[in-house]
């Protein structure tokens, strides 16, 4: 699945949208009424089912609304988060049984962060094939939902939808009454006859108010046939004329400035009446029609325009692109489509606050709009993702030059209650008819330009290239081909020695390493299906295979009296993405009787320094009170500071193993082995390969090593015969007799983050 699918995905619009949001105006800006029946349904609906949460519901074009709930506050939902937004697509109830297990939902907010397992949602219809909103409960834990259920919960949507519109009849009552009112008051209707003969003109009192004249002026035909006509407008002049000369009649509407310099919309209807073969008189109407303007314009707002930033939303984007596209077809010019995201927007509205993100939203909107100016079209599709079309453009010359404008206006930062902070961005590009003809294809390809851009460090523009759909594709197949072999447990864990270089050498632990046994390909290490581990769903269950298979094979160790030492897991940003981490390892731990202290947790630099460094610190800290050591991995080759080694619980540095392989790197690897000393950290060299890399390393008084030296990664049943004959040498010198008498070959392999 492309990331334009997935987006689609996320938040699914009926076929009748329009229609739909039409009627749920109706039910949004409802001026009066008591919500109380509705919490009475939601109440009946939490006892009923047995469930912690109920909600009666509104899906607007942005967001999903809260009428009324049983057991939680009342905030909109931004429709992309929204599973309700699933329910408004048909007149069905929608039965989600466990969301962890439903790919459309799995990576959702409510799911990952508030551990929404049930769902069940019956839409509120207000006529077959329209619903306005749902009547929804939700669980914390999976669980059935009978036919019996379903009829019950539609029942009770019916119950709610009938409150929605009784509501709905005594607000529109209302409003008549009030109409009616100031109908009898201010009809906003003026009538007016033009003597043609003589150019008389009379008219009633409500033109004077309607075009705000003084009392004592007497309006002229001049006067009237300029208003109705701007000069601008050739087209209303001609029907003037034509009214007036050959009696044609006159049903415009015009937009006019009245005497106090007011803008004002009015309809005009006119008539001729004839004498002796000519025009004698014209009579007409003038009815003030603002309001009525103003409506359609906040009808349209709703519809067609974002209601945080103003800018317009996805709906009118597609509509804007198909027409730049069609143009561009028929004038033979070029379109230019950008894709622009936010970069970790996510942290700011965790760490300052989601006011903080509305206003950076609508700053970046604004500074957007400043840069792309009138011709263009800035939109924004949802969330932190923007989209901008430029017509006419001539190469692609013309879209980077407007991209660096933005990353430009970006550096300077926002002041939000105090506080400064900054944002960068990455955009994807894409230009019709080069990359493609097709709507839909071209925001795929500028879609997949952005994943690229993310993908290769962000804070950049991609322009789309061919191979790009290419790879997305592979990777989709390469994610459908680990779904199958994790549900066909071809995954399992490796173990690799780690080696103390005090004399005599001792195995101080293992390594648990991942290994893919393929059906087709044979053996494969992490390099073969890194993508994996980046994803969501896959890092998220590859990581608790790790730990699960991990944990079992040290109770069983344990069991059969195998003095391993310490097993170390490495950890990815996927599984931190939880939110709860820490009480899954401990857990696990816990059940199995396995002591904290058995346990090595290895973390990259770049997971501890990218997503949401502040909540994998959190949950490091708390595995680190517990007893769990704390490895950085890999070190030298991310971008943490030294200072982040006093501020993070780190007991152990991972220096990496290209540091060994180079002559010139030797000053690098005293210098990380002299900061760990310094530090009190243990300092683990991995890749070693032969004895002159040993004896360099116990030189420098470096800790602790690993690498094919001693031994390759071994399934977990060598590690007993593995530890028993290195326990038997001489000494356990390791200098002297190499563990793995093949080790010394050279064999690429390479270690990556995640159940490397």
């Amino acid at each position: 699945m492309t990331a334009a699918q997935i987006q689609e995905a996320m938040c699914p619009c009926p076929a009748n949208e329009q229609e739909r949001l039409q009627e749920v105006l109706h039910y949004r800006f409802a001026d009066g009424g008591s919500e109380k029946a509705l919490d009475e349904i939601c109440g009946l609906a939490h006892s009923l089912f047995e469930v912690p949460l109920a909600f009666v519901t509104l899906m607007d074009a942005n967001e999903e609304v809260v009428l009324a709930s049983c057991g939680a506050g009342d905030r909109p939902i931004p429709r992309s988060d929204a599973i309700s937004s699933w329910t408004v697509l048909s007149d069905e109830v929608l039965i989600v049984e466990d969301a962890l297990q439903d790919p459309r939902f799995h990576s959702n907010e409510w799911v990952q962060q508030r551990h929404l397992r049930f769902y069940a949602g019956a839409p509120l219809i207000v006529r077959p094939g329209v619903a306005v909103g749902t009547l929804c409960l939700i669980d914390t834990r999976p669980r059935r939902f009978s036919a019996g259920e379903r009829v019950r919960l539609a029942m009770l949507a019916a119950l709610a939808m009938n409150e929605l519109s009784r509501r709905r009849t005594i607000i529109d009552l209302r409003r008549q009454k009030r109409l009616l009112a100031q109908a009898t008051r201010l009809t906003k209707v003026g009538s007016w006859k033009l003597d043609v003969r003589n150019d008389s003109l009379t008219w009633s009192e409500e033109m004077y108010r309607i075009f705000e004249l003084d009392r004592r002026v007497n309006p002229t035909r001049e006067f009237f046939k300029q208003t109705l006509s701007s000069a601008s407008d050739t087209e209303a002049q001609q029907a003037v004329t034509a009214l007036v000369q050959a009696g044609k009649r006159f049903d415009r509407e015009v937009e006019i400035t009245t005497a106090k310099g007011h803008r004002r919309w009015i309809r005009c209807l006119a008539e001729a009446e004839w004498s002796d073969g000519r025009v004698a008189h014209v009579i007409g109407s003038v009815q003030d029609v603002t309001e009525q303007h103003q409506h359609n314009a906040e009808i349209e707002r709703l519809a067609f325009r974002d209601g945080l930033t103003g800018l317009p939303n996805r709906a009118m984007f597609h509509e804007r692109l198909s027409g730049a596209i069609e143009h561009a077809r028929q004038s033979r010019t070029s379109v230019g489509l950008i894709m622009l995201d936010l970069d970790h927007f996510k942290t700011v509205n965790d760490t300052l606050g989601h006011d903080a993100g509305d206003l950076l939203l609508c700053l970046i909107a604004e500074r957007l709009q400043r840069v792309f100016g009138q011709n263009n079209t800035v939109a924004r599709l949802g969330g932190d993702e923007f989209a901008i079309i430029m017509p006419g453009i001539n190469t692609a010359a013309d879209i980077h030059r407007a991209v660096e404008r933005v990353m430009e206006s970006l550096r300077h930062p926002v002041e939000h209650d105090g506080r400064n902070f900054s944002i960068t961005a990455s955009a994807g590009a894409a230009m019709c008819p080069q990359h493609h003809e097709n709507p839909t294809d071209l925001l795929k390809n500028a879609d997949i330009a952005l994943f690229r851009a993310k993908l290769t460090g962000r804070n950049r523009l991609i322009g789309f290239q061919p191979w790009m759909r290419l790879a997305v594709e592979r990777k989709a197949e390469l994610m459908q081909d680990v779904r199958s072999s994790l549900a066909e447990n071809h995954f399992k864990l490796f173990y690799q020695p780690t080696v103390s270089l005090a004399e005599p050498c001792q195995v101080t632990g293992l390594e648990a390493l991942m290994r893919w046994e393929h059906p087709s390909k044979g053996l494969l290490t992490p390099a073969a299906f890194i993508a994996a581990f980046e994803d969501t769903e896959c890092g998220h269950q590859l990581g608790e295979l790790a730990f699960d298979s991990a944990i079992e094979q040290m109770r069983r160790w344990l069991d059969e009296g195998v003095e391993f030492g310490r097993v170390a897991i490495n950890l990815s940003s996927a599984q931190f993405r939880t939110g709860n981490l820490t009480e899954v390892i401990l857990d696990k731990l816990a059940a199995a009787g396995v002591p904290p202290s058995r346990l090595v947790l290895e973390v990259t630099e770049n997971t501890y320094m990218g997503w949401s460094a502040e909540m994998v610190g959190d949950a490091l800290r708390a595995l680190h009170i517990a007893g769990i050591k704390i490895a950085l991995d890999d070190f030298g080759t991310g971008y943490a500071s030294l200072t982040h080694l006093n501020q993070f619980p780190i007991d152990r540095l991972k220096i990496d193993k290209s540091f060994l392989r180079g002559t010139s790197d030797g000053a690098i690897v005293h210098a990380i082995v002299t900061l760990g000393a310094r530090l009190g950290m243990k300092v683990v060299a991995e890749g070693v390969e032969d004895a002159d890399q040993l004896a360099i390393l116990r030189e420098m008084k470096c800790d602790e090593a690993q690498g094919y030296y001693f031994a390759r990664p071994m399934p977990a049943e060598d590690v007993p015969t593995f530890l028993a004959a290195f326990h038997s040498r001489s000494g356990g010198d390791a200098l002297t007799i190499p563990a793995n008498p093949q080790a010394l070959a050279h064999f690429e392999e390479t270690q990556q983050p995640t159940c490397a």
